[in-house]
């Protein structure tokens, strides 16, 4: 569902860019898989590039850890989600979109 809207948005954002005729606009594309997040950038006259995270890697986890108060993302939160898995949260993909109070969420509140 949410790829039904996505889509088109990401075709509006690239129409505009042309029709206003930016010479140096880039525009930016987030694959968010369930296991990992990609991140693209497209700039006039510069083939697409996967960017890097802070650890030099064109795929970051989909993971994010509660450790001691501390919010984790990526690579620390997988090692934490490796050690104190119940603390982690994985495959976050299917509560896109989804309401509060639903089932998918409910899952996740205890």
């Amino acid at each position: 569902m949410a790829y039904r809207i996505m889509a088109p948005l990401a075709l509006l954002a690239v129409a505009l860019v042309y029709l206003r005729g930016a010479d140096s606009a880039a525009v930016m594309a987030v694959d968010f898989g369930s296991e990992f997040i990609k991140v693209a950038i497209v700039k006039p006259g510069v083939p697409m590039e996967i960017a890097l995270n802070k650890e030099s890697r064109r795929k970051t986890f989909n993971v994010v850890s509660m450790r001691n108060g501390e919010r984790l993302f990526s690579d620390p939160a997988m090692h934490t989600a490796l050690r104190f898995p119940q603390f982690a949260f994985r495959f976050l993909l299917h509560l896109l979109g989804q309401k509060f109070d639903s089932a998918a969420v409910e899952q996740y509140k205890t």
